[in-house]
């Protein structure tokens, strides 16, 4: 009787024992299936803003090169016009000016010429389907022989390796971020120098774009943007991110700046 007792007793306390262990079971798979679907949530979530912020970044870059492309067709069309009467006028007036005029109005005339010159470089380096025809290399190399020609800076440039082309839209940002980059330089840097190297392999497309000159904190920079909206360094990082370019950009105050670029070709292989 006793022997039957206890038996009852073992028995009991395994199926107690087998009926927490089930609930328990069940509360822990419950639990992990709800983390899991938390984490999932999460995910769609993360993903649906990225595919926002591409969006959202993909309509500003193609507004800004919108109106790039009018500013460059307004600059060929009227600012050339007018350029192009005023040099007539002044040959007008060259032919009936006086003998000690003449060294003057034909200086003027001079520097008219050299202002349209300058209107149609602006005008092509402006314009996409330019650089489209052009292609980035090209149209990097004729930026930093305009540099070149301002004598202010001394610019060393090396390329590498065989050309490889990227698709047109995404050549039009690269050149852009380059544009941007060289205009940091002249607006900021206070440099005499700046040193471009370019390498095209079988994996991906290296830049590094140096200066010599006073350089920033780049933290402190990164959070002035921010917070002030500056366009400078957020339209770097942005076209950067756009084309899956990996962007680096090292600076120290009085020590120079260099910015490194890393375009991955695998997605277009």
């Amino acid at each position: 009787m006793q022997e039957s007792s206890s038996q009852e007793v073992i028995l009991t306390i395994l199926v107690s024992t087998s009926i927490i262990l089930f609930f328990v079971c069940l509360l822990t798979y419950f639990f992990f299936r709800q983390q899991k679907k938390r984490f999932q949530h999460q995910q769609e979530v993360l993903e649906l803003r990225e595919s926002f912020n591409r969006t959202i970044l993909q309509s500003k870059l193609e507004i800004q090169e919108h109106t790039l492309d009018h500013i460059a067709k307004e600059l060929h069309a009227n600012f050339s016009h007018l350029i192009s009467l005023i040099n007539i006028n002044l040959s007008a007036i060259l032919a009936q000016s006086s003998s000690d005029m003449r060294p003057q109005i034909s200086e003027t005339k001079a520097l008219v010429k050299e202002l349209m010159n300058e209107v149609k470089t602006l005008s092509v380096s402006l314009n996409s389907e330019h650089i489209m025809q052009a292609g980035f290399v090209r149209k990097l190399e004729n930026e930093l022989q305009r540099l070149a020609k301002t004598t202010r800076y001394k610019v060393n440039y090396e390329k590498k390796g065989e050309t490889v082309r990227l698709p047109s839209g995404e050549e039009i940002v690269l050149y852009r971020l380059c544009q941007e980059i060289l205009n940091n330089i002249v607006k900021h840097s206070d440099a005499t120098e700046v040193n471009v190297d370019l390498l095209f392999t079988n994996k991906n497309i290296s830049l590094r774009i140096a200066d010599n000159g006073k350089g920033f904190d780049t933290t402190l920079a990164a959070t002035q943007a921010m917070e002030k909206e500056s366009t400078g360094l957020l339209n770097i990082a942005g076209r950067a991110q756009h084309i899956d370019a990996q962007l680096k950009i090292h600076s120290i105050p009085g020590s120079g700046t260099t910015v490194n670029l890393e375009i991955p070709l695998n997605k277009y292989l």
